[in-house]
């Protein structure tokens, strides 16, 4: 790729913050790079309490959910949340060795990605998790290079918007807007110097203002990423548009395209508002309960078990809330599940994790500053196995 789209060297003044603050982080090996902390620094305009919060925060993420050990490949087809959620999307692997330059490259296409639908069949969380777990791909190649070639390395998205309808993003209460929001704040705190530039492929008519105000109206940053294919060299472009690159291992189809297939979802496909309690052998529903919890204020949701088992949750909320599930053991708290921003969409939001003896709390806190109540309407329960 041409230098302008090589990735941006950084400052002396945040390489040195990066090294000082590598002296009291422990990264996992697949991260060791000199540049991992630095991304992080950077992005935070080198506030270094910001960055360290953000990177323990991510670090947790991986563990809690369990992630941090998958592969990959295991991530992509494997891990429960991740295969549920990438099947429905035409993305292509992280495949480490195509490069340019010293950059990395991811493949999404929209044509015949429904949000609506997919809203249907699982709950945003999933969504939102998987994103983490993507960029978690993205990071471990980008430091393996890093180590390798001993100067920054970067992802550059080809993102190709044939089939997608520019109005679903105007109406700012619309399932693509809220997805977006939502997936946006996720990388402008955690992941926004992963990428370098988004390549976009058949823009929706004229490549306008509109378009851009609309689509990535969400963080300004987007803006100064998005740059045209023609910026690109042919190592690093897939056949489908003119390239070299193909993607053989079976993953993708066709090969030419190096994303996986169209998987519409059909009707017989919907979740039911309670199918979550079915799936689990849990015959009788147990009761929700409504909370209105003010601006930063918490509600919680308490279980106990005295035994191992598996505790289920399923609720719907009226507007953003942070959510997360610990468990409480001699004054302390362990995180159970890990924290993330949600909003309902089509469906409840839904879950279950593996428990031991002990007592569970699940949070909800709204994270507003505006005088509006967040409703929660929410059960949980505990089955023993």
């Amino acid at each position: 790729m041409p230098a302008h789209i090589s990735p941006e060297p950084f400052s002396e003044d945040i390489m040195e913050k990066a090294r000082k603050m590598r002296s009291t982080i422990q990264l996992p090996a697949c991260f060791d790079s000199p540049f991992f902390l630095a991304r992080f620094l950077r992005a935070h305009g080198g506030d270094e309490e910001v960055a360290r919060q953000r990177v323990e925060e991510y670090l947790s993420h991986r563990q809690v959910l369990g992630y941090a050990g998958c592969s990959d490949m295991e991530i992509f087809t494997e891990f429960p949340i991740g295969k549920a959620t990438y099947e429905r999307f035409r993305i292509s692997l992280m495949n480490r060795s195509i490069l340019s330059g010293d950059n990395h490259v991811f493949v999404q296409k929209m044509e015949g990605t429904d949000l609506k639908e997919i809203m249907k069949v699982i709950p945003l969380s999933y969504v939102l998790h998987s994103y983490y777990m993507l960029h978690d791909i993205f990071g471990r190649a980008v430091a393996e290079t890093e180590k390798r070639i001993g100067r920054p390395s970067s992802v550059v998205t080809i993102l190709d918007l044939k089939g997608m309808n520019v109005s679903d993003f105007l109406n700012p209460l619309s399932t693509h807007v809220q997805l977006a929001r939502l997936v946006v704040k996720i990388w402008s705190e955690y992941f926004c110097e992963n990428m370098s530039k988004i390549l976009i492929i058949n823009p929706p008519g004229i490549m306008s203002i509109m378009f851009k105000v609309n689509f990535f109206r969400f963080h300004t940053c987007f803006i100064k990423l998005l740059v045209s294919l023609q910026d690109s060299d042919d190592g690093a472009i897939p056949v489908e548009y003119g390239g070299t690159w193909r993607d053989d291992s079976g993953y993708s189809k066709p090969p030419e395209g190096c994303t996986r297939p169209h998987v519409p979802v059909t009707s017989d496909q919907y979740r039911g508002a309670d199918d979550v309690w079915s799936d689990h052998g849990i015959i009788k529903i147990p009761p929700s309960k409504t909370y209105n919890i003010k601006s930063h204020q918490s509600c919680e949701i308490v279980r106990k078990c005295t035994q191992p088992g598996r505790l289920i949750w399923n609720f719907t909320i009226s507007g953003d809330v942070e959510f997360e599930i610990v468990r409480r053991e001699a004054g302390k708290e362990i995180k159970v599940w890990p924290k993330i921003t949600l909003t309902s969409l089509k469906l409840p939001d839904y879950g279950s994790v593996t428990v031991i003896p002990g007592e569970y709390v699940l949070r909800f806190t709204n994270p507003s500053s505006t005088w509006f109540a967040v409703k929660v309407t929410g059960a949980a329960e505990i089955k023993a196995e």
